[in-house]
């Protein structure tokens, strides 16, 4: 688990809120051409227009230390990379290296047409939100004005058997219809807060099933999350959790069709995760509350990414269709209100451009999105809001307009045709590709690089300044022998690693 991973709990006002087959990617050596790919036609700016773009808003926005930023950035895109020669350069003069590097090259999917569970895209991520954040304040008609895409999960909590005054319903009747006017899904935290005990084959579970099903929208049902932590009412007996998650699981099966069961652990603690597995019959998709914060048991701690916590955990469930079911960046600590705008924009990049291109079974992502005036409100010790950090704020929306991520619920959609896999082997294939660098952070400040280049003995092949670090290169055939290198610059254009092979 990386250090700067810290378990973050909430008390949800449910009544303000409700108001409304495994699959193997061996690693390959490339010793042969593979196929080329064409690169899809950007939708966004190039990043030197982004950052200016960014400049100007944070100017109207009254952010001047953010626009300074920007300028700074703009700057040390001008001056461009250094000349530097990667067979010569002294590596040894970087005594602590930056980050890890890894290379991925982009190929074909594979052909093979695998069994999908209820609501699974074939590829591809679902984009969706918790809007309790100060733009959209629970209204999920402004989702898409305030981020600029359309979002397929919109996320609501239920209490046990609370009855929704506004409807006469258990269900959330009134938050379905306008997410059903959106064309969108919903996934519902439903919370027995009386306990297991409490969980039985009584008229409020059939009629909550049947509400859901009269909905006429996918429904990703998030039963009794966050299981393994000792602060929900219904952790402390695995087998008893089992139980009652297959009984729900049957209720649903028989009432309610369009209703997806997702079991939800939270990514710590990871040990006991496993105990309160039901089994692949009765779990369509398995979740993750995945959370980055700067503080650790009241430490600062920002070395490390989400990414070095959720892979354990993938390789454990990755037979399944994964969600991080509910996932965020803290951006500010509330007990000192110190901020964090800038790492919180890197681990962000983490969060949406490289973990689901890593691991291509996560197949929806649900961002948290909390304000500042709910986290006092609950007692919360982090703001996750977006809209609050301009740094933030630029880079999802510029990050989720990637074909990668899908804006509707359809069983089998399919929008990405290649996978990334690591390259072992010393040279790369001849001809056009598209490469991707994982920087695995290993610096105490959890600063991601400035700019990561690509090159084949002194040859510089491509360079990107974004995450997830995706670079279009050509590589001619009497180079093809010579060896890779992927170089991290810092935003003086000052080499701090180096992966050479």
């Amino acid at each position: 688990m990386a250090s700067c991973i810290a378990v973050t709990f909430f008390v949800i006002d449910t009544q303000l809120i409700d108001h409304e087959q495994s699959r193997s990617e061996p690693a390959v050596a490339l010793t042969h051409p593979t196929v080329a790919f064409s690169t899809p036609k950007p939708k966004q700016p190039d990043i030197l227009t982004y950052w200016t773009n960014q400049e100007k808003k944070s100017v109207q926005s009254g952010y001047s230390e953010a626009a300074a930023a920007y300028r700074n950035r703009i700057a040390a895109y001008s001056v461009g990379l250094p000349s530097i020669s990667p067979l010569t350069y002294d590596w040894s003069s970087i005594p602590s290296p930056s980050a890890e590097m890894e290379l991925y090259l982009r190929v074909p999917m594979t052909t093979e047409s695998p069994h999908l569970a209820k609501h699974e895209p074939a590829s591809g991520a679902y984009i969706g939100m918790l809007g309790a954040d100060r733009r959209v304040g629970y209204d999920v008609t402004k989702i898409e004005d305030v981020y600029g895409r359309k979002h397929a999960l919109y996320l609501a909590y239920v209490g046990w058997r609370k009855v929704q005054t506004d409807t006469n319903t258990y269900f959330p009747a009134r938050t379905a219809e306008r997410v059903k006017e959106l064309g969108g899904a919903l996934q519902i935290g439903w919370e027995p807060r009386f306990g297991l005990d409490d969980v039985l084959d009584d008229e409020y579970v059939r009629r909550f099933a049947r509400e859901a099903k009269a909905s006429g929208i996918p429904i990703f049902l998030r039963y009794a999350s966050e299981m393994n932590g000792a602060w929900v009412p219904w952790h402390g007996s695995p087998q008893q959790y089992i139980e009652k998650f297959r009984l729900v699981h049957d209720i649903m099966a028989e009432e309610a069709p369009n209703v997806a069961m997702v079991w939800s652990p939270n990514f710590s603690p990871s040990n006991t995760i496993d105990d309160y597995y039901p089994g692949d019959s009765y779990v369509d998709w398995v979740g993750f509350s995945l959370y980055n914060t700067p503080y650790s048991a009241d430490k600062e701690q920002l070395k490390g990414t989400v990414i070095d916590t959720f892979a354990p955990l993938y390789e454990r469930y990755r037979h399944k269709p994964i969600m991080i079911s509910e996932g965020a960046i803290a951006h500010t600590y509330l007990p000192t209100n110190q901020t964090y705008w800038s790492w919180s924009e890197g681990q962000l990049g983490y969060m949406y451009g490289l973990l689901p291109r890593l691991f291509p079974q996560v197949k929806a992502i649900t961002y948290f999105n909390f304000s500042r005036a709910q986290a006092i409100r609950t007692n919360g010790a982090y703001v996750y809001d977006i809209g609050e950090n301009p740094f933030m704020d630029g880079l999802y929306q510029r990050l989720i307009q990637s074909d990668w991520f899908i804006s509707k619920v359809e069983t089998g959609v399919d929008p990405i045709s290649y996978r990334y896999t690591p390259v072992t082997g010393q040279s790369l294939p001849t001809g056009k590709q598209t490469v991707l660098v994982y920087p695995k952070l290993e610096n105490e400040q959890g600063e991601p690089p400035f700019a990561i280049a690509i090159y084949q003995g002194n040859q510089l092949l491509g360079v990107s300044y974004e995450a997830p670090w995706e670079i279009d290169i050509q590589v001619n055939a009497e180079s093809a022998s010579e060896p890779w290198y992927a170089i991290a610059y810092n935003d003086k254009m000052e080499p701090t690693a180096v992966s050479k092979k």
